[in-house]
């Protein structure tokens, strides 16, 4: 997520110095040499021992490098919101992967296709979008300044676009086990890759039994605890 040289907009004197200048220079040599290829350029990259790190996290490597200039793991990155919006729809079994066509409102309802359809108007700018570190589409904009603000988290807490995809995702894996705790494994597969927990398998059959408890349908307890999941970090985030 950060270039060898930090300043995307300006390769001058004014700009970063590059953290690996050798590595820079051979990219660009070996770029230029093989045609000016940027395919063979991403797979050059792609599949490099650095690029396919993990993400664990070394005490001993952290203390030296805290901020990974070295690049001793892959740093965790936050999705950007078209492929975080993209993502939740795919998680709920909405996702019209479909090529091609005219843009549309992000915020028209039955809107399932990629983000990368949505209409953008320079001076109207989709709420999702504006809300989540869309580039000003009127100015010149090198890179995306990420932002965290309570705004952020009051749409995910209460946007109809969330509510529908959280309703979605329980049909799609209501038939996916008998009991409570085949259904939440089969949601965290389905969310994060993996299964939960004993805790988090434990945490998610008492959270539904409370709703039960003061009388929450059963549709709509499980809508809620679908919420919960996609409006968490683990989703948010490439780890």
């Amino acid at each position: 997520g950060r270039g060898i040289v930090e300043t995307p907009s300006n390769f001058g004197v004014q700009g970063a110095a590059p953290t690996h200048r050798e590595l820079l220079n051979d990219l660009a040599t070996r770029f230029v040499a093989n045609g000016w290829s940027l395919k063979w350029l991403h797979r050059e990259i792609m599949t490099s021992a650095t690029y396919q790190q993990s993400s664990y996290r070394d005490p001993a490597s952290f203390a030296k490098d805290p901020e990974n200039q070295w690049l001793w793991r892959m740093t965790p990155k936050r999705l950007d919101v078209e492929a975080w919006r993209d993502a939740l729809l795919s998680a709920s079994g909405e996702l019209d992967q479909r090529i091609g066509g005219p843009p549309r409102e992000l915020h028209e309802a039955g809107n399932r296709r990629r983000t990368v359809y949505g209409l953008v108007r320079r001076r109207e700018i989709s709420e999702m979008l504006r809300l989540f570190d869309f580039p000003d589409p009127v100015a010149s904009v090198a890179q995306r300044e990420p932002t965290i603000t309570p705004l952020q988290q009051l749409f995910v807490l209460n946007s109809r676009f969330f509510e529908q995809q959280s309703r979605r995702l329980v049909e799609t894996v209501s038939q996916s086990g008998t009991n409570d705790g085949e259904r939440i494994a089969a949601t965290y597969e389905r969310l994060f890759q993996r299964l939960p927990t004993p805790r988090e398998s434990h945490l998610g059959v008492q959270y539904l039994q409370q709703l039960r408890e003061v009388k929450v349908a059963e549709a709509e307890a499980w809508r809620q605890y679908a919420h919960v999941l996609l409006s968490s970090n683990e989703f948010l985030y490439i780890d």
